[in-house]
């Protein structure tokens, strides 16, 4: 009896007691967790703002000495700026090709 009443309580909670939450979804396998030893990575931006934008940006390689501007990733507010790498790989939304 006291099983069912604490199950009910818990479903009444669940279920009116709904709080929004601003959130990503993200799924990490390591090597140790799946059957060929890949590692794998998701992402989804959970946000209404950002449905149906997927961007591209191809693999390039870059001259010696380039920078790469860093941005709030919002607002596009600039953050400052690093050296950038010599080869970027071909990324599309958050994820790289590897």
């Amino acid at each position: 009896m006291n099983n069912r009443i604490i199950a009910l309580l818990l479903t009444l909670t669940l279920a009116f007691n709904q709080v929004p939450v601003n959130g990503c979804t993200n799924f990490l396998a390591g090597a140790g967790a799946t059957v060929d030893g890949s590692t794998i990575i998701t992402y989804s931006a959970d946000s209404h703002n950002l449905y149906g934008e997927l961007y591209h940006w191809p693999a390039k390689d870059w001259p010696e000495g380039s920078w790469l501007d860093i941005k709030e990733w919002d607002t596009g507010k600039p953050l400052g700026r690093i050296p950038q790498v010599a080869h970027t790989y071909s990324v599309v939304g958050n994820m790289n090709e590897y």
